[in-house]
């Protein structure tokens, strides 16, 4: 079969050839076609949970903060803000106390190009403004959490009185799934919780973390975005062809764990077993490394130990310029970046924490790199195989595999999440038996 990629016109991203009978299945996030985006807007906003409609809850004197996801993330804000203004408009909040954040977490600052098209025409209305997680000045300290954790972040936090953040929900390899009070911490969090965090969830394994709604590093931001304020969210889910297929509004935690059962029914793919080759895009999170990760995050879920797993996304930006101490570092066992750590050798733990992910998936599979925008020298510096191609890339599998060798193909593998055994599943579902109401 020919199977193709979400890339046209990408040097070395063609199509690849797969033998029929070694064809596993080629798996994707769900399609509804049959939606009514309006519908589904403005039944999420007057139906929130465990809060009061978001125009109910503001007033003339209300100084709103909205916090919105970055150009790494597909959500529509564009298409979400309207609805947000009409309810600002019907509580009679001013446009003037109204300010917008980008929750850049540690990534680049937005363009003026990706301004626009993530805000449409809102971009010019309100006063819009972008994170800076190692500029101490834009930074207030709002205290600890309970296990001492020192919670800073944008001060524009401390300066407003209500703040709504904005976004979707999708599997992700910290969180568990993206969303929620993510949008606060990191998005627009100061170096601490993001240190502390991303290193936690290094020492595991995706498939104890991704799809799972809680965890002890989401329990620890929803703590700490309490602290910092954070009163409302609305998240989206949307399908494979990214139309909006959920709503989910009001108390950051119980909203978001709403949604986040929709989430897992839209992204999780059920495999009869783990593949000896996994083919992986990185759509929608690859414009570098550092997003395009993500695909093999997800695919080390399907493949099994010893086996091959190929990630292909263009990277047109590189590995990860926020955080150069991916390539400074390199490659290197698990233990050994852990020891690194360990005696103080590191100073972004940020970056190391992706190493040390990428070492365990690196530790159990032969890994394969089809990329445009990085080069050969630097795919293998990480710790995977370079291929030119698709169909090379396959064939180093199958060399290293043997012919007879099952293949799987994950689409839209940003968001995928794969569930290859009964305990995958587990993980994910087992948490809505004792999902705790939010206080």
């Amino acid at each position: 079969m020919n199977v193709d990629f979400p890339y046209p016109g990408y040097r070395g991203i063609a199509p690849v050839e797969i033998p029929d009978d070694r064809l596993m299945g080629i798996y994707a996030p769900k399609a509804l076609p049959d939606t009514d985006e309006e519908k589904i807007l403005q039944e999420g906003l007057t139906r929130p949970y465990e809060a009061p409609r978001l125009r109910h809850m503001l007033g003339p004197g209300s100084r709103v903060l909205i916090l919105f996801d970055d150009g790494t993330r597909v959500t529509p804000i564009h298409r979400l803000l309207p609805y947000i203004v009409h309810e600002l408009a019907a509580a009679g909040v001013p446009d003037s106390q109204v300010k917008l954040l980008s929750a850049l977490g540690t990534h680049r600052p937005m363009s003026e190009a990706e301004l626009q098209q993530k805000l449409g025409l809102f971009r010019d209305r309100f006063e819009v403004h972008q994170h800076e997680w190692l500029n101490d000045s834009q930074l207030h300290e709002f205290g600890r959490t309970s296990d001492g954790t020192r919670v800073t972040a944008n001060r524009l936090m401390a300066e407003c009185n209500f703040v709504l953040g904005l976004g979707a929900i999708v599997p992700h390899r910290v969180k568990g799934l993206s969303g929620g009070a993510k949008i606060a911490f990191p998005g627009v969090s100061g170096k601490e919780m993001m240190f502390r965090n991303q290193w936690e969830a290094s020492m595991q394994m995706s498939e104890t973390v991704m799809g799972v709604a809680e965890n002890s590093m989401r329990l620890r931001m929803e703590e700490a975005a309490r602290i910092a304020g954070l009163k409302y969210i609305v998240n989206l889910v949307q399908d494979r062809d990214d139309r909006i297929v959920g709503c989910f509004a009001g108390e950051p935690v119980r909203a978001h764990r709403e949604g986040g059962k929709l989430a897992r029914e839209i992204c999780g793919v059920r495999m009869p077993e783990r593949a000896d080759i996994v083919i992986i895009d990185a759509y929608p999170a690859d414009r570098d490394f550092w997003q395009s990760a993500k695909g093999a995050y997800a695919g080390t879920m399907a493949v099994r130990d010893g086996g091959t797993l190929i990630l292909v996304a263009p990277n047109p930006e590189g590995v990860a310029n926020n955080h150069p101490n991916l390539m400074a570092i390199g490659y290197r066992p698990h233990a050994e970046i852990v020891r690194m750590v360990q005696s103080g050798q590191i100073e972004d733990l940020v970056g190391i924490a992706i190493l040390a992910d990428i070492a365990q998936i690196v530790d159990k599979a032969e890994c394969i790199m089809v990329s445009p925008g990085v080069s050969r020298e630097d795919a293998e510096r990480l710790g995977f195989r370079y291929a030119d191609t698709c169909d090379d890339a396959l064939q180093m599998g199958f060399e290293r595999q043997n012919l007879d060798a099952k293949v799987a193909v994950f689409r839209h593998g940003g968001h995928i999440l794969p569930l290859a055994d009964e305990r995958a599943v587990a993980a994910c579902m087992a948490v809505e038996e004792h999902t705790p109401s939010a206080s």
